[in-house]
């Protein structure tokens, strides 16, 4: 990928050169939060699409890869940046919160008039039509109404597809953390949105690994790197990692990748070190010292 589309690219999310991928995340998720075709109308269809077209571009850019693109001078603020900083956008915002703080009021009262007329069998289907919309408030206040139906397959698969978005709320996260999943249940949401696990708060991925080494390989071959580390100090003491797997951490250069994969080889599964001796020996010479510590203990 050459600089100019990286650069047109970052220019696009309002970002200069030199940004990094949680400054990336971040603009990404601000902007989708004000330009949502529910949220202003089909007036910004275009510019949500070109925001979307953008993040697709810059996401799995690595930060060596960010990094190398040449400093130029400040990029200018978009046009919708200062826009969205106008009176008349404030006062919009100010209309859509009111209107869905009241949405939510009523979300509520549905709800608890439900648990008091003692139904077991709360409108499933209201509950499904509400889990899609595009506004994370409404889901929100619905999830919090619905401990009671964590285990129900219809709610399971709805659940999914809200975590299967390129953006996820940090609040929708935690709630989805604080849910009484069965182990079975929990496995099936976990692996059916493992590949964008990348998108996923710490805790939430924390709390969908469980001890289950099969979910921990599929997150693993999918979080953001920061987020290995987390997911093998909860490795199960003993238990060996598909080699598939391990190779694949081992052909990062990525040092946050590399020294929880290689600790925990040899922690956990030494007898993959003769396996991978080729790569081990190669690490041997890698920029990071404490890689090099740890492929030396290994071979």
């Amino acid at each position: 990928m050459d600089n100019a589309e990286i650069i047109a690219s970052l220019r696009t999310l309002g970002l200069d050169a030199g940004a990094t991928g949680e400054e990336i995340h971040s603009a990404f998720r601000r902007l989708a939060r004000e330009l949502h075709p529910d949220i202003t109308g089909s007036k910004s269809d275009f510019r949500f699409k070109q925001i979307t077209g953008a993040y697709n571009v810059l996401k799995n850019l690595t930060p060596e890869e960010l990094q190398a693109v040449p400093q130029t001078q400040n990029i200018k603020r978009n046009i919708y940046d200062y826009y969205s900083e106008t009176k008349k956008q404030r006062a919009d915002a100010e209309k859509v919160d009111s209107i869905l703080d009241k949405y939510e009021q009523e979300l509520k009262t549905y709800f608890t008039a439900s648990t008091q007329n003692s139904r077991d069998d709360i409108d499933m289907e209201a509950v499904i039509f509400r889990l899609k919309s595009s506004n994370y408030k409404v889901i929100d206040a619905t999830l919090k109404h619905s401990l009671n139906l964590a285990n129900k397959v219809e709610f399971r698969r709805a659940l999914v597809e809200i975590l299967k978005r390129p953006v996820i709320e940090e609040s929708t996260a935690e709630i989805t953390s604080s849910f009484p999943f069965d182990d079975i249940t929990r496995k099936l949401i976990a692996m059916d949105s493992a590949e964008n696990a990348g998108n996923f708060p710490t805790g939430l991925i924390i709390s969908l690994i469980g001890n289950d080494s099969d979910v921990m390989e599929s997150f693993l071959l999918h979080v953001k790197p920061d987020d290995v580390a987390v997911i093998l100090r909860r490795w199960p003491a003993g238990k060996a990692m598909s080699q598939g797997v391990v190779r694949t951490l081992l052909d990062s250069d990525d040092a946050r990748i590399l020294v929880p994969i290689l600790g925990a080889m040899r922690l956990n599964f030494p007898q993959s070190a003769a396996i991978h001796k080729k790569r081990l020996q190669a690490l041997e010479n890698h920029s990071t010292a404490a890689v090099r510590a740890w492929a030396k203990k290994l071979t």
